[in-house]
């Protein structure tokens, strides 16, 4: 037997179709599919909601009739990326069309105003549509950066003495040596927030050795960084080091065992040639030194005698070590000695006669010289005891600005036809000028 069919209730056979929209799983599958449709629709529509990123959107500030202005707080950055004169921010916004979205349609605004004590503060960026129509279309996503921070605090400047500091050792060659870090600046001048400024204790130029590398010669760094340090050693990005750029110079010099000597000024013509003999302790000495300044002989000049300034009284010299530049002695020693032998010299004292006291030539003054006592003259004996006062020479300069009077002028006195001796000291002579 077949399936009876179903009558209506007039007794008339119902449809397939009518079966089909009484069946609940039908209905539902309808319901989605037309749900779906809406959706396709809509989207096609309005088109779908998209995030896009707006890059460099410049944020508007304005300290302006705040609190911090009128207490005379200026607003200090930690650097350009902070610098409210310069910042730009990246927005994501969430659009249905966003073709036309640009950085000019937006508005960035770093929000003043809270900021009442010297001291860090953290500003937040808002950012909305510029124009009022616009709003419906932007959903806001994110802001980066959301907000800065900015000190506040009375204006400071002050100068610092600077200080060298090195981050590692510098590797040298074998045989040479490295020297402290030289500086192309002493002095910079530090600015920025009082309190930060006050509390500075140290102002360091800091070098970076690579440890890889091998300084072979005298090195400058340039354009190295300069931090100010608090006494906790801690830096700050608000503060601002003025005064250029500064450089380091390493110097590299070459180890080497030296002989001291000494230099004689003011050398009668006879000992040109042969110099007078000096004995110096130490007689050798290990150090370091610039490689162009170690002679053929490794003598090394620890200090100038001035014939004016040796008799055989008075012919042991000393030179303090710290007094010497350009070098790096690794001995103890404080102190050169020099002994300069004078052995068969001896002294005589003579009364310089006015008459053989001349003058260099001037057009303005007639000059009348006195006689000048206790002159010291120094020289082989057999030639000194031989001497009279009548082999003595004097010659003072005028100055310019010398005045019509009495005058007391230095002199410079020697040995007549004599090149072996000299005179012992420092002397000056009475002279009447009289003008012409």
């Amino acid at each position: 037997m077949g399936n009876p069919k179903i009558k209506d209730k007039n007794g008339e056979p119902k449809g397939r179709l009518h079966t089909l929209l009484h069946d609940s799983r039908v209905l539902f599958a309808i319901s989605v599919l037309l749900a779906v449709g809406v959706w396709l629709v809509l989207a096609v529509i309005n088109d779908d909601l998209q995030t896009k990123t707006i890059e460099n959107v410049p944020v508007r500030v304005d300290f302006s009739g705040t609190v911090a202005e009128e207490l005379g707080l200026e607003p200090f950055w930690a650097g350009p990326l902070t610098d409210p004169g310069k910042l730009t921010v990246d927005v994501m916004v969430r659009c249905k069309r966003y073709e036309n979205i640009t950085a000019d349609t937006l508005e960035a605004t770093l929000v003043t105003g809270n900021e009442y004590t010297a001291g860090e503060h953290l500003l937040a960026i808002r950012v909305a549509p510029k124009r009022e129509a616009d709003r419906d279309r932007y959903e806001l996503v994110s802001v980066t950066p959301g907000s800065i921070p900015l000190y506040f605090d009375h204006y400071k400047s002050l100068e610092f003495g600077l200080t060298a500091a090195a981050i590692g050792e510098p590797g040298v060659p074998e045989g040479y040596h490295a020297q402290d870090l030289m500086l192309s600046k002493k002095i910079v001048t530090v600015s920025g927030p009082a309190r930060l400024v006050d509390a500075i204790m140290l102002v360091k130029a800091e070098v970076n050795f690579n440890d890889n590398t091998t300084y072979a010669e005298t090195t400058v760094f340039t354009d190295i960084p300069v931090y100010p340090v608090d006494r906790n050693g801690d830096t700050s990005p608000y503060l601002t080091v003025e005064e250029g750029e500064v450089n380091a110079t390493l110097p590299v010099w070459k180890r080497a065992t030296l002989t001291p000597s000494v230099t004689f000024e003011g050398i009668p013509v006879a000992y040109l040639g042969a110099p007078l003999q000096v004995r110096l302790d130490p007689a050798e000495i290990h150090a370091a030194l610039p490689e162009g300044s170690i002679t053929e002989d490794l003598r090394y000049s620890v200090g100038v005698v001035h014939f004016q300034a040796l008799s055989p009284t008075n012919n042991r010299f000393r030179f303090p070590a710290e007094d010497l530049k350009e070098i790096k002695l690794f001995d103890d020693t404080e102190t050169f000695t020099a002994v300069v032998d004078l052995s068969g010299f001896d002294t005589a004292r003579f009364t310089l006669p006015g008459a053989q006291v001349g003058n260099v030539v001037n057009e303005r003054f007639n000059v009348r010289f006195e006689d000048i006592h206790n002159v010291v003259v120094v020289g082989p004996a057999d030639v000194v005891k031989a001497l009279t006062p009548f082999d003595l020479v004097g010659e003072a300069a005028i100055p310019e600005e010398a005045r019509q009077g009495t005058a007391t002028l230095p002199v410079n006195i020697r040995v007549r036809d004599r090149e072996d001796c000299w005179a012992y000291g420092e002397y000056t002579v009475r002279a009447r000028l009289t003008e012409k």
